[in-house]
């Protein structure tokens, strides 16, 4: 079954590192880099459920456009879910960029819901250890009508910047709410957010096991709207592996039809 996908360019405006002009060779992107998406439609035969924005794995150093990427995209939109990789930026820019990078997606996956044939209250995202890290930004720090403008004071706002950029599910590749390789353990972040129904995906060979299950624990002592699954013997950077997708679309139908 062929997928057709197609490249979206500029999905953020005009903010760079003005302290990065020349690629050396240290870094995944040269200095002319803007975030862009890769869509990837739903096949003619099967029913659009919904939206799914990908954010890749790489520790904020490059981007596992495949494993984490196209592979994940692609398995999505033939469960019937349009696929938006989000290609943010990486280093020399800070996991806050890489998150409003995210949201600025979010926000125009929502404006252009229609032309997608998409119901704009049924946007969910996947992230992939710093992937998922950066999607966790975009909820926690820019989920609630911020613009470039937060971390860059000559950005300039547009149409799409009135658009609430808050996904309607998060789902924790190997991944959590935190910062790179530290999950945030403090209720005090937590218990009066109103955060979106997360599901965590990761295996009990990962390194960072004991910070997934800790904080699948916390927000459920929180009572926010979480789930799980676990899968035995998986290391850290699985990827679409474990038939863990079937588990999730089946998740989504229930808490994104509420």
């Amino acid at each position: 079954m062929m997928v057709k996908h197609s490249i979206v360019s500029f999905l953020y405006f005009e903010v760079q590192n003005s302290g990065y002009t020349i690629n050396e060779g240290n870094y995944f992107d040269d200095p002319d880099f803007r975030p862009y998406i890769t869509v990837y439609d739903v096949p003619d035969d099967t029913e659009v459920k919904g939206a799914m924005l990908v954010s890749l794995g790489g520790a904020f150093l490059f981007r596992s456009e495949i494993q984490e990427g196209a592979n994940v995209a692609e398995e999505f939109s033939k469960l019937g879910y349009v696929s938006f990789v989000v290609h943010y930026r990486v280093d020399p820019y800070t996991e806050e960029e890489s998150g409003i990078d995210i949201s600025r997606a979010i926000k125009y996956v929502r404006y252009h819901a229609k032309d997608y044939g998409i119901d704009e209250d049924k946007i969910a995202v996947v992230g992939f250890s710093a992937g998922g890290i950066a999607n966790g930004h975009a909820v926690l720090d820019f989920g609630h009508g911020e613009d470039g403008g937060i971390i860059d004071e000559s950005y300039q706002a547009d149409s799409l910047d009135k658009v609430d950029s808050m996904p309607n599910a998060v789902i924790m590749g190997y991944s959590f709410y935190g910062r790179l390789s530290v999950a945030d353990l403090n209720e005090d972040t937590f218990k009066d957010f109103h955060l979106p129904p997360t599901f965590y995906v990761y295996g009990t060979e990962d390194p960072f096991y004991s910070q997934f299950n800790a904080q699948v624990d916390l927000l459920k002592k929180l009572d926010k709207n979480i789930d799980s699954l676990v899968l035995n013997n998986y290391p850290h950077g699985f990827g679409i592996g474990g038939d863990w997708s079937y588990d999730v679309v089946a998740w989504l139908d229930h808490v994104l039809d509420k």
